[in-house]
Formats: structure tokens, C-alpha cells, sequence
């Protein structure tokens, strides 16, 4: 009886081993994988609006034809009598005071002109008249305007197309007054033969600028 009761309690306990066995132990899921992150470019920032844009600007270009392109400027270093400033540039005062109205007389040093780059005849001018009253040589008149007569009297309001001038600031050779104008010194001094025998150009001097 005693051995009966001790199986008894044996299989019993063994019964609630077998239940009260260790719960298995759950695993941790594993951690999610980071999401794949990519670098960006870094932006530009963006513009300061109160810094202007530069604008787009081309090169500059020499024109050497008669009266091509905007009109030249001049400022008077020194105040000069308006007859006076007008023979400087090799034009008339009527021809000036057309492009430069209420201009005063003189003409007070710093003032900004433009250079006439043609001419507008009176009545009964002609190209050798015109010649004389601006100081350019009739033949580079001629050559500037091939299909009016010198000797022609020439109808009221007729354009005339007058030569750049160049004028020297500071004391400069001949030679390279030449260069910067993309021509030769024969060729400059064939526009400009009262400067022959001169090799340094002084400071004020003017010289038509030769043309095809």
C-alpha cells in the first residue's frame, strides 16, 4: 500500500515537472534596418537681392568706318570758348550746338559733349567748302562720302559722314597710337599728314582715325 502511494506521488510530481517545465524565451525581433539614406547636393543659396546682377556685356569692338556705331564723347579739360573747342574736334560750332544744345560759351572745363560724326550742310555748301570750315582734308572727306562731288553744291540738310578722331592725352609715340588703332604708321599719317616727321604725338593732339 505504502509502495502504491509513493508511485503515486511520483508520477504526480513528475506530471507537474512536466507542465511547469521553463517557457521557452522569446527571441527579440530583429531591429528594423535603417532605411538607406542617400546625400544631396548641397543647394546654392539663393540670390541676395540686394546684390544687382552684372549685366551681360560684350566685347568692345574699334570701328574704323565713317560714322559707324554710337556717336564718340569728349570731356573739355579746360574751359575753352565754343569756336575754339568746335576746330579741336574738327567740326563746327553750329555742327556741335546741334548735338550739344544749350551749350554755354565757353564751354566750362569737365562738360561732356558728343562728337558729331556727320555733318548737315547749309544752303549752298559744297565738300571742299565743308573741308575748309572743319580743317579735315577734302580727300578724306571724299573718301568718306564717294558719291559727292568735291566741287557740287550739295542741297540743304545733305549728311555728310565725318572720320573718328582720336586724341592723345599723354605724350605718345606714332607707332603705337598705330597698333592701338589696328593700322600701320604710313597709314596714319597718310589720314593725318600734318603730323608727318613727328614721332611722339604731344598731349591734346588730335588724329583722324583711318577708315576703309
Amino acid at each position: 500500500m505504502t509502495i502504491r502511494i509513493h508511485l503515486f506521488f511520483f508520477f504526480l510530481l513528475l506530471i507537474a515537472l512536466a507542465g511547469c517545465g521553463s517557457a521557452p524565451v522569446p527571441t527579440p525581433a530583429p531591429a528594423p534596418a535603417p532605411a538607406p539614406t542617400t546625400q544631396s547636393a548641397a543647394l546654392p543659396a539663393p540670390p541676395d537681392s540686394a546684390i544687382p546682377t552684372p549685366p551681360d556685356t560684350a566685347d568692345e569692338e574699334l570701328l574704323t568706318g565713317p560714322g559707324e556705331g554710337t556717336p564718340d564723347v569728349y570731356v573739355a579739360r579746360a574751359a575753352l570758348a565754343k569756336a575754339d573747342l568746335a576746330a579741336f574736334l574738327k567740326t563746327t560750332t553750329t555742327q556741335l550746338e546741334r548735338l550739344n544744345p544749350n551749350l554755354p560759351d565757353p564751354i566750362p572745363a569737365d562738360t561732356l559733349l558728343t562728337v558729331p560724326l556727320d555733318y548737315i550742310t547749309g544752303e549752298g555748301e559744297t565738300l571742299d567748302a565743308v573741308a575748309a570750315r572743319t580743317g579735315l582734308a577734302a580727300a578724306i572727306l571724299r573718301l568718306a562720302n564717294p558719291t559727292v562731288g568735291s566741287q557740287a553744291i550739295l542741297p540743304a540738310a545733305t549728311r555728310l559722314l565725318m572720320p573718328r578722331l582720336f586724341v592723345v592725352y599723354q605724350p605718345t609715340p606714332l607707332a603705337e597710337i598705330a597698333a592701338l588703332l589696328t593700322t600701320t604708321p604710313e597709314t596714319l599719317l597718310a589720314f593725318n599728314p600734318e603730323w608727318a616727321g613727328v614721332e611722339t604725338i604731344p598731349a591734346d593732339g588730335v588724329l583722324v582715325v583711318p577708315f576703309k
